[in-house]
């Protein structure tokens, strides 16, 4: 089966994944592109990512390949007295309608920001949870630098890959749990 990861905003980050029946999660692309709402539609069109007649129920194509699970982070207004609107802080809903206009919405499996950071204990500070979700990555020799998606930093990428696992955790795909996740092993015996 084939996955793809979005992680929305001025900077979009962009996964593709496979996984299986016995085979556990594995990168097979990473891009990370500027531009917002645009760079998205740019990218989509430049890798031939659209979805079919969506009345008929057909798929998500990404080139020749059929897209079995679709993750998009979702936007979520954080509610402060010191946060603003401002074009960037919003550019992930505007991204959000360039994926619902092309009729992906029905596809959508939403995912909040937060969800990508499982590692941990749900009080430590967010800069903390970041780390361990980082390190988590160089542990299984899946951590995209700058230079692995042609820009100063992988964010973006970073994000959309521990969305995809994240995914794949709260569906409880077994293979990526015991490959992953030491502790599913030990609750089988």
């Amino acid at each position: 089966m084939i996955g793809l990861s979005i992680d929305t905003g001025v900077e979009n980050g962009v996964c593709l994944f496979t996984f299986g029946s016995v085979r556990p999660f594995e990168v097979s692309q990473l891009w990370q592109f500027g531009g917002g709402a645009q760079g998205l539609k740019d990218w989509m069109e430049r890798e031939a990512c659209y979805a079919g007649d969506t009345s008929a129920g057909a798929p998500i194509l990404l080139g020749s390949n059929v897209i079995d699970a679709l993750v998009v982070e979702k936007f979520t207004p954080r509610p402060q007295e010191s946060f603003a609107q401002t074009q960037k802080s919003i550019e992930s809903l505007r991204v959000e309608g360039v994926l619902i206009g092309r009729d992906f919405g029905q596809h959508i499996n939403w995912a909040q920001p937060a969800a990508q950071y499982f590692m941990g204990a749900s009080s430590l500070p967010l800069a903390q949870k970041k780390m361990l979700s980082r390190e988590f990555l160089k542990l299984h020799d899946i951590y995209p630098t700058g230079k692995t998606v042609g820009r100063k930093n992988a964010d973006d990428a970073i994000s959309a890959t521990l969305h995809a696992i994240a995914y794949l955790r709260r569906k409880r795909h077994m293979p990526t749990l015991r490959a992953m996740f030491p502790e599913t092993r030990k609750e089988e015996s």
